[in-house]
């Protein structure tokens, strides 16, 4: 595994945390929206599959 590959685990493993820790802070905080569930779930089915494309804003 190369330098580059291994570094990219150790960023992915990182943000999977900081996601970790986020969620369980904001469960129980408030009931989301009928939208938001829709595109939580949108969001969530495309990360699951990998087809996820984050743009820079």
């Amino acid at each position: 595994m190369t330098e580059i590959e291994k570094e990219l685990n150790e960023i992915r493993f990182m943000l999977e945390k900081i996601e970790g820790i986020i969620d369980s802070r904001l469960i129980g905080v408030e009931e989301p929206e009928e939208d938001e569930v829709v595109a939580i779930e949108a969001y969530e089915k495309l990360k699951k599959e990998g087809k996820l494309q984050l743009n820079e804003i």
